[in-house]
């Protein structure tokens, strides 16, 4: 974390015909940013560059992707800058323990509440703590707590991780689904100190754009 101030400026055009008496700006305002530019540089509309301060005032609401804001602005209806959405190019994992670092190290001035809306892969990173996709044996794990019977998963052994999401869906387990958000919330939660700041998870369809499971 580093500290971010405006530098005072002084510039004069000299006695003869002066145009700018004087450009002295006050003090800087100084606030906090994390050290790696990742965590700033490449999260809109409402830009990591803001002062954590600033964020202090926000219920946070952390989005992967456009379609999970759409997902969760339509259901909730939240003001647009409430939230940090994603592009492309983020690494969503890395986004968020940046925020959990920003939080951790901060003065003061972290938001009270933070939600995450993620996909179904985004979800089983923060599920598992995991900055890579996560290996089939950690997901059958998380899913086997969730309350899948190991049968149930035995014709995935060789599919992708992400096959999972739509039999789970399709087949209207959305119980295991729930507990699979509540994981995700149990882990960011843990890896914050201030632990009166509140997290809830919410679990977004790409194709549908909705929300289909919550830890509320």
């Amino acid at each position: 974390m580093f500290l971010v101030g405006q530098l005072a400026q002084s510039v004069e055009q000299g006695p003869e015909k002066p145009r700018v008496g004087s450009s002295i700006l006050s003090l800087p305002t100084i606030f906090y940013l994390p050290i790696n530019p990742l965590h700033y540089a490449k999260i809109k509309p409402m830009s990591l560059l803001c002062p954590i301060e600033k964020l202090g005032s926000h219920e946070l609401v952390i989005c992967d992707c456009e379609s999970s804001k759409q997902a969760h602005s339509e259901l909730f209806r939240f003001s647009d800058d409430a939230y940090l959405t994603a592009d492309g190019t983020t690494e969503v994992f890395e986004a968020i323990t940046g925020i959990v670092s920003s939080c951790n190290e901060a003065l003061s001035g972290c938001p009270s509440k933070i939600q995450l809306v993620l996909v179904w892969e985004n979800l089983l990173k923060v599920s598992l703590w995991k900055a890579v996709k996560p290996a089939a044996g950690d997901a059958f794990t998380l899913l086997k707590n969730s309350g899948v019977g190991p049968q149930e998963l035995q014709p995935f052994k060789a599919a992708d991780t992400n096959d999972l999401f739509p039999w789970l869906y399709y087949a209207k387990r959305f119980d295991v689904l729930r507990k699979v958000c509540h994981a995700a919330k149990k882990q960011m939660e843990g890896h914050l100190k201030d632990r009166s700041i509140r997290i809830n998870c919410h679990l977004a369809a790409e194709d549908t754009k909705r929300i289909v499971a919550s830890s509320l």
